[in-house]
């Protein structure tokens, strides 16, 4: 980063021990250059006033800025100005009218420039005027209006002429000098004044710029996030379906399954009941069927109801007391009705 610049005058603002002694002794200098006669007591009048301030040392320095640097003038009016305390007796604005009358009558400028204090300070025309009379012991003159253009000519009518025979330049008046840099001042004001609006408003541009890319930029994410948004719902939507396709296969396939299985079951009692009434019965089947005096397509009910109609005629308590023989006999008997019966019940 480059080290900042200050001017002269500036830095002596930054080393004072009190800016607004600093601002005066300036603008007291400012008087001085500005006299039709610079007395030499006037320059140690100020030689005293910088040894109070303790700027003996850039007296010669505050006489160059306030010959030069009409900027450095309008610092040390906007320090004063900031400072300024009110008071009856007005002790700078005395200094200055004292200095700017130690010669006489004070000079075109000083006219003006005590006028610019006066209001620096505060005071009213009609009050500066009283002070302008309790200093000088002589009523205050109103100068001439440089603003008018017959002023101006007036001044070059009573300016002597030049010798006609004479090769040497001859040196410009003073009200010239004068006029020449209040114009150049004025229109270094205008320059830096066009200068500081450009650069307003080149910020002023920057400032939108950045703002329209700053909207620009939440735009672009506010688009993005929708965009995600919308990709996740999608995303969500589609694993939902997708979820509910793979619930509806497996129930399609469970209850395929279930068909199968149910279709195999049947398959296989029908095989076997067809198998069954193709193939004649086991021996031991038809043997057991003759015991119950049944034939060969006897149901399972009818094989019960044989069961218990031989088991109630053969049973061997109806023939206790008929002799053993015929006991063992019954008993015998009704053992092979009831193995035929057992088999049969496993068997059908």
């Amino acid at each position: 980063m480059a080290p900042a610049c200050f001017s002269a005058f500036e830095l002596l603002l930054l080393k004072s021990r009190y800016q607004p002694d600093t601002a005066s002794l300036l603008l007291l200098a400012w008087v001085f250059v500005n006299k039709r006669v610079a007395l030499a007591e006037d320059r140690r009048y100020l030689e005293v006033l910088a040894n109070g301030y303790r700027h003996s040392p850039d007296l010669d320095t505050l006489l160059a800025v306030a010959s030069a640097d009409l900027s450095a003038i309008q610092l040390a009016a906007e320090v004063l100005l900031r400072e300024r305390v009110d008071a009856q007796s007005h002790p700078f604005l005395r200094r200055a009218i004292g200095l700017a009358t130690s010669d006489g009558a004070p000079s075109l400028r000083n006219h003006y420039i005590l006028r610019f204090l006066a209001d620096l300070s505060g005071v009213t025309p009609d009050e500066f005027a009283r002070l302008f009379r309790e200093v000088t012991g002589r009523a205050l003159m109103a100068p001439g209006d440089p603003s008018r253009h017959v002023y101006w000519q007036d001044k070059a009518t009573e300016a002597p002429d030049a010798a006609a025979g004479d090769a040497t330049p001859r040196k410009q008046p003073a009200w010239q000098r004068w006029r020449r840099r209040v114009l150049s001042a004025r229109s270094r004001r205008r320059r830096q004044r066009r200068e500081r609006e450009q650069l307003r408003q080149q910020a002023r541009q920057q400032r939108e710029e950045m703002l329209r890319q700053a909207r620009q930029r939440e735009e672009t994410r506010r688009r993005d996030e929708a965009r995600r948004e919308q990709a996740q719902r999608r995303e969500e939507a589609r694993r939902q379906e997708q979820a509910r396709r793979e619930d509806s296969q497996r129930q399609e396939e469970a209850h395929r399954r279930q068909r199968a299985h149910q279709e195999r079951t049947h398959q296989r009692e029908r095989t076997r009941q067809q198998t069954a009434g193709e193939r004649p019965p086991h021996y031991r089947v038809r043997l057991a069927l003759q015991v119950l005096e049944l034939d060969e397509s006897a149901s399972r009910i009818e094989i019960k109801r044989a069961y218990r109609r031989l088991a109630q005629r053969h049973h061997p308590d109806r023939f206790h007391g008929q002799g053993d023989l015929r006991v063992a006999l019954a008993s015998q008997r009704f053992q092979r009705i009831k193995n035929a019966y057992d088999y049969l019940m496993t068997t059908v």
